[in-house]
């Protein structure tokens, strides 16, 4: 595997293992540590040019987020991608920000909706940049994130918008390889606007059945790119955590 000179660390890292955490995690998410391979020190040490105790703190870390798989006393594999999880954790998606969203847009006010117009535009320009902006997949999915997290802001319930954000965080891997199959034949900035207009017009059957739709084409580009693949899967005698 090619040496891969690390990023710079963000202003918020404090530790290597923060840094190391980081690094790796981008890397699972975009396919660049492709699911199934083995993570050996050694090569994590010669790719991110950090210590072996901070990348075993950032393994389990991403071993409780089921992004990295422990194989008993043999060390971690990147954590399968499949049609089962696609299907499960898009279907809790559905369910949770559904609800998120039912609860937050009747509540919302001015500012609620600044931000929610704000972290539009922001998206939108850049899905409507040269082939949707799939190129810039990292700042497009912090703008995508930014604008869905508006969009359920007013919601009062603490607990129903901490599962949301765990399915949307899990959801992510899935998310990022439906945007590289379906740019230019599926039209995300409509289905963006779609959600947009139900919020402001306060119809919250409609903005559910929107982000319902919108979850769900995500699911089905996904499903379709892995039975043509096959599920990437790990290895044989992989012991999930």
């Amino acid at each position: 595997m090619d040496k891969r000179l690390p990023a710079g660390p963000a202003p918020e890292e404090k530790t290597h293992a923060e840094r190391a955490y980081r690094l790796m995690r981008e890397e699972v998410v975009t396919g660049a540590l492709a699911p199934g391979l083995k993570l050996k020190i050694e090569m994590l040490r010669d790719r991110y040019q950090i210590g072996a105790g901070p990348l075993r703190e950032a393994l389990a870390r991403l071993s409780g987020e089921h992004l990295v798989t422990m194989l008993g006393q043999r060390g971690f594999v990147v954590a399968p991608m499949s049609v089962t999880d696609a299907r499960e954790i898009g279907h809790l998606r559905k369910i949770f920000e559904a609800d998120a969203l039912g609860q937050s847009i009747p509540a919302g006010d001015v500012a609620w909706e600044e931000r929610v117009i704000t972290t539009y535009h922001r998206l939108e320009r850049i899905e409507l940049s040269d082939r949707q902006g799939v190129e810039q997949m990292a700042e497009w999915e912090r703008l995508n994130h930014d604008f869905h997290e508006a969009l359920v802001a007013a919601c009062a319930s603490t607990w129903l918008l901490r599962m949301r954000a765990m399915m949307f965080r899990h959801h992510e891997r899935y998310r990022r390889l439906s945007r590289a199959k379906t740019v230019m034949t599926r039209d995300i900035h409509l289905e963006h606007r779609a959600l947009l207009d139900a919020a402001l017009d306060r119809d919250v059957d409609r903005a559910a059945d929107v982000i319902r739709r919108h979850i769900e084409h995500t699911t089905q580009a996904v499903v379709r790119a892995l039975d043509e693949n096959g599920d990437l899967q790990a290895p044989a005698g992989a012991a999930a955590t």
